[in-house]
């Protein structure tokens, strides 16, 4: 087997490591471009900005049938004054084209008004800001045609916020009548395959694990930084602070509760890198392996840290409790 196969494996949680084996099980059901893992490693090793590929929280359980994808649509198209995108390529804006293009073909393919199941996926593709919006909207659309070949879909781009990004609502069912079902892989391997269409419109970019960069702190909740944007603190928040505060009353570090399997995860993934630049650097590809092999001192040299520790530590003596008042 090739280094690039065998890394590609290993990224994608195929493989539990990237030393040769005498026979091999297979790779990812997506056709991704072969040395993806090379690629995106040595991406994030040159701090290149990650991808993002998200499926929003529905807002309401009863979020099904045509009813909802009808909201939905209309909610991403601004009410039709924003042009949709669909399979075939037909640009439809306006009520009167979305109702016929759109939601009139998904009634006539099966979808009906209501439904005790999800009949659509919305999807949001997003990078962060000065990438050229153009580039994501080219790279959107060359996703969704290789992920979703077999499903009606329409997508929009959005620029009223900083970051370019663009809404994709696509069937769960596919012309055979198969339903999907993404897991948590499957948007990571969403993420590599967004990586790959966003290089190939000239936008270099990175698709990587937080465990790949040595990050341990999870990002922010997206509901809860959505409630915190309207001013409202969340009761987990609350609960939170009050506890650092405690912490910081009584002099008690807050303990870190997985810190033994987040060190041998980290040891792991480093010990990874260096198989994997060893060989790339035998192989010939030095630039390659001098990137992933600088990836993986930083990521050995990271703290292992919880938001609470790191704030408790960063805070000074006498001002720990008003700062955390604050960041709260």
């Amino acid at each position: 087997m090739s280094i690039n196969y065998r890394a590609d494996n290993w990224l994608l949680g195929k493989e539990r490591s990237i030393k040769p084996k005498q026979s091999g099980g297979g790779g990812s059901g997506r056709q991704l471009r072969p040395g993806t893992a090379i690629d995106n490693l040595k991406a994030a090793a040159l701090k290149k900005p990650e991808v993002m590929v998200k499926i929003p929280r529905r807002k309401s359980t009863a979020a099904t049938g045509m009813k909802a994808a009808k909201g939905h649509i209309e909610y991403i198209s601004r009410n039709g004054t924003l042009p949709l995108e669909d399979e075939k390529g037909n640009i439809l804006k306006g009520k009167t084209a979305i109702n016929k293009g759109v939601i009139d073909e998904w009634k006539a393919f099966g979808i009906p008004e209501k439904s005790r199941y999800k009949e659509t996926l919305n999807v949001v593709l997003s990078m962060p800001p000065g990438t050229p919006p153009e580039a994501v909207k080219d790279a959107a659309r060359e996703f969704a045609k290789q992920e979703f070949k077999d499903h009606h879909y329409v997508f929009v781009q959005h620029l009223d916020e900083a970051h370019p990004h663009v809404h994709l609502c696509v069937t769960m069912r596919d012309f055979n009548g198969k339903r999907m079902n993404p897991r948590k892989n499957d948007l990571y391997e969403w993420r590599l395959l967004f990586a790959e269409k966003l290089r190939e419109q000239g936008v270099d970019c990175a698709a990587t694990k937080r465990q790949h960069r040595g990050v341990t702190q999870k990002a922010e909740n997206s509901m809860l930084f959505n409630m915190k944007k309207r001013g409202v603190v969340p009761r987990v928040t609350k609960i939170q602070a009050a506890e650092l505060i405690e912490a910081i009353r009584t002099n008690k570090r807050p303990v870190h509760p997985q810190l033994k399997e987040m060190l041998d995860s980290r040891n792991f993934i480093v010990e990874q890198y260096g198989q994997l630049s060893k060989e790339l650097y035998m192989a010939g590809f030095k630039t390659e392996a001098r990137a992933i092999s600088k990836l993986a001192k930083e990521v050995s040299n990271k703290p292992v840290l919880t938001k609470a520790q790191e704030l408790f530590d960063k805070a000074g003596q006498s001002s720990r409790t008003s700062e955390i008042e604050q960041t709260y």
